[in-house]
């Protein structure tokens, strides 16, 4: 087989895997069902360009957030710029429309974005640690800038808010996706541009939304739980 020969079947288990995790989950699917969906009719055909599930993963994740990544740095980059670092729905953009983008453009972009969603309600599988270092340099640039705007806020609560908030906004994502192909179903057009908006409208909101009593009471309580079994 010729080197571009096996570009295209290792990019076909890809796009079918990358398809069918985000259907069935993670670990719905079995690594036979992805190749026979993928028309291979070597059963070694993944685990010879993959080596594994998780292989096949990190492979899926390699070929999103590249370009994702650099979306994301640029829009960075410009912030930086213009000296709008203290602009916090810029920045909010600059993490949500990167993935935004990569839904909108084709169906492959929407497929990765469920795909997202799935390896996120997988215990199996720490999405942090499989991109630390050389997949996530714009969200934790983002991540700071943030913190420099919000430093008047408990670091711990901050820590809990932006992972939860950025697993949100793929969830809408997705389900903005799914929405806009109802629409086309029914012949009506979804706003993307608004609907996109109004989710970094509400992406700001959540991050920096006052801290309440009860949450501040509750952060006490565990601090002085950890100070006393440290004594």
């Amino acid at each position: 087989m010729t080197g571009s020969g096996r570009l295209d079947t290792r990019e076909r288990l890809l796009l079918t895997a990358e398809k069918l995790f985000g259907q069935r989950g993670v670990n719905g699917v079995s690594l036979r069902e992805i190749v026979r969906a993928a028309g291979q009719r070597n059963a070694s055909a993944l685990h010879y360009h993959f080596g594994s599930r998780e292989g096949l993963i990190d492979a899926i994740f390699d070929k999103r957030m590249r370009a994702i990544e650099k979306r994301r740095m640029e829009m960075l980059d410009r912030i930086e710029a213009e000296n709008r670092t203290d602009d916090l729905r810029a920045i909010a953009e600059a993490i949500v429309w990167p993935l935004a983008e990569v839904m909108a453009r084709e169906e492959e972009g929407a497929n990765y974005v469920r795909f997202l969603t799935e390896m996120f309600l997988t215990p199996d599988f720490d999405i942090a640690k499989m991109v630390e270092g050389r997949l996530n340099h714009g969200v934790g640039r983002a991540f700071r800038m943030i913190e420099k705007n919000l430093g008047e806020m408990p670091a711990a609560i901050l820590r809990q808010r932006l992972p939860l908030i950025m697993h949100a906004g793929s969830y809408a994502i997705a389900d903005i996706h799914a929405t806009r192909q109802r629409h086309q179903t029914a012949g009506r057009e979804l706003d993307l541009d608004q609907a996109i908006n109004n989710l970094v409208d509400m992406w700001v909101g959540a991050v920096s939304a006052p801290v309440s009593e009860e949450t501040l009471e509750s952060l006490q309580k565990k601090e002085a739980a950890r100070r006393t079994a440290a004594a």
